[in-house]
């Protein structure tokens, strides 16, 4: 299998410390985040976080499912 581009997009409640959180998970695992990017959302109160890599499809899946838990 070969890694492809992936990005990722969360959408989340401004919470002290979740930037950190997830960036952990990529960490962890010896991702290296190509590109970040965190702002506010359209909904008053929701933040964005955009999230670029370059993984296999297993190891994104996996990822996600960790970032899921965190929020």
């Amino acid at each position: 299998m070969e890694k492809q581009e992936f990005t990722i997009t969360v959408y989340t409640e401004n919470h002290v410390g979740l930037l950190h959180r997830i960036t952990i998970i990529f960490t962890k695992r010896k991702v290296n985040i190509e590109s970040i990017t965190v702002s506010e959302s359209e909904k008053e109160g929701i933040h964005r976080f955009t999230i670029a890599v370059t993984v296999h499809q297993k190891a994104v899946q996996k990822i996600v499912t960790q970032i899921e838990k965190q929020i």
